[in-house]
């Protein structure tokens, strides 16, 4: 993957997850409903919408407030029922506005201008925030790590963790045994959750330049914590020199349980089921394969398990784990396989198969009873298509996409519309217009959070408008 389309895919993910929250309002939908019986106290939930502004962190919920970063370098409370503002809390007071221009003159490169913003941050808050022990645990573009009491928004403590803190593509912080972790661009850092001194610090690439390398991402799994990374010059330079690497990271010391590494690029964030962590990796250029290979690692040792090669073409890869198998989709086809031996069961091919974590907007999505794939050229509203987990054949394929599935119901974007549709059948049950591309982050308590961000360049300058939406998710209606 080049670095164009790697900043192609960070803006992407920037502008699902990005949102600034100031004040509710209530507004009028339009719907076209269709939908199945429903009970008086799901009918009657309402919905609400606060102003939203461009690139920040996806939310969550606890104990009914919603909590998440925002685009100016602050970090919110609301009243999931209400959209009512609980408190915001100010991070990088002392930086510039995240909104200001980035110009390229003789004297300035952009890559100088980046770089420049990398050491000193920025006011943006990109880390999905992460609550315990009545706090909340977020990380900031302005190249610290905080802990902001969950009643009050009153900052416990500090940290500063350097830069890293400013792409869209961070994991949540992992909190566990009085611990917090989280990754900073080559680093993960582990803190005291309740001083928020430093207990171990973990660095990726040790002997590769700082610039070049990145963690990928990050889980925890029952032993170990585990993080992929790769350096970005290497195969530029020398593609024989270009390498993944997946360690196991202890959680309790930071020291390397084991570390496997892989020949290529792109290596994705891992994930685990059944003691084994999965990961993909690239091919690196100048091969004229394109392939990209699914690993299963035993989680134990590092061993590789069994592995399974694909075309890659221009969409990024996707798995997807349910009971005892792992679905994987490249370009043109998806597969399925046993999760601990690796044997094809099925595969599904189509001209283009839209799907990556990073975008979820063309996701790949299961139930207990079936995969939901969406094709069609990028840009598209593509085709739906709901295939058996057993035996990968189509039961029915409708125009759109899927976002979310949540009790029988897929929701989904098509054009400027959100709607949900009947998982069984395919059949529309209702539709919702919203302003700009409205693309949902979560669902909670009977109703849909999603955003819809807009943009407007106006002059020289840019206008990044939108929503964060909370709709009935019975209903597709704001009010009952």
């Amino acid at each position: 993957m080049n670095s164009h389309r790697r900043l192609l895919i960070d803006w992407l993910q920037k502008a699902r997850v990005g949102f600034l929250a100031l004040a509710a309002s209530g507004c009028a939908v339009s719907t076209n409903l269709a939908q199945p019986q429903k009970s008086d106290s799901e009918s009657l939930i309402a919905g609400w919408k606060v102003p939203l502004d461009l690139y920040g962190s996806a939310p969550v919920i606890s104990d009914g407030v919603l909590y998440l970063g925002s685009r100016d370098g602050a970090v919110y409370a609301l009243e999931s029922n209400t959209g009512e503002r609980k408190w915001r809390f100010q991070t990088g007071e002392n930086l510039p506005p995240a909104n200001q221009v980035i110009t390229v003159t003789p004297e300035t490169s952009l890559r100088e201008r980046l770089e420049t913003l990398r050491e000193k941050g920025e006011r943006r808050v990109h880390m999905p925030p992460a609550v315990g022990n009545g706090t909340v645990f977020i990380g900031s573009g302005d190249n610290s790590f905080y802990a902001i009491d969950a009643a009050t928004g009153k900052k416990k403590w500090s940290y500063v963790a350097g830069p890293g803190m400013i792409t869209g593509l961070l994991p949540a912080p992992v909190l566990k045994d009085g611990t917090v972790c989280f990754p900073a661009e080559q680093h993960v850092h582990a803190l005291d959750m309740a001083t928020g001194e430093r207990k171990w610090l973990f660095e990726a690439l040790q002997e590769k330049p700082i610039p070049s390398r990145r963690i990928e991402g990050m889980v925890p799994g029952e032993n170990a914590i585990f993080v992929t990374a790769w350096s970005r010059t290497t195969f530029a330079a020398n593609s024989k020199m270009a390498r993944s690497l997946l360690y196991a990271v202890a959680p309790d010391t930071g020291t390397t349980n084991w570390v496997a590494i892989f020949d290529g690029i792109n290596i994705s964030a891992p994930k685990t089921a059944k003691g084994i962590v999965f990961v993909t990796v690239e091919d690196p250029p100048p091969r004229s394969s394109g392939r990209i290979t699914l690993y299963a690692i035993n989680t134990a040792d590092g061993q590789i398990r069994w592995k399974l090669g694909s075309e890659r073409t221009s969409s990024l890869s996707s798995l997807v784990i349910v009971g005892t198998t792992i679905y994987f989709s490249t370009g043109k086809s998806l597969f399925a396989a046993e999760l601990e031996t690796g044997r094809r069961l099925w595969s599904f091919r189509a001209d283009e198969i839209h799907s990556g974590d990073e975008i979820k907007t063309w996701s790949v999505q299961a139930d207990d009873q079936h995969l939901y794939v969406s094709t069609g050229k990028f840009g598209s509203k593509g085709t739906l298509h709901a295939l058996a987990l057993a035996t990968g054949k189509q039961k029915w394929s409708q125009d759109g996409s899927v976002d979310l599935v949540h009790g029988g119901i897929l929701y989904g974007s098509h054009g400027n519309a959100f709607r949900a549709i009947d998982a069984a059948t395919g059949r529309k049950l209702w539709s919702t217009k919203l302003s700009g591309s409205p693309s949902p982050v979560l669902i909670s308590g009977g109703r849909i959070f999603l955003i819809s961000p807009t943009s407007t360049t106006l002059g020289t300058g840019r206008v990044d408008q939108g929503y964060l939406y909370a709709i009935n998710a019975r209903t597709g209606k704001l009010r009952p």
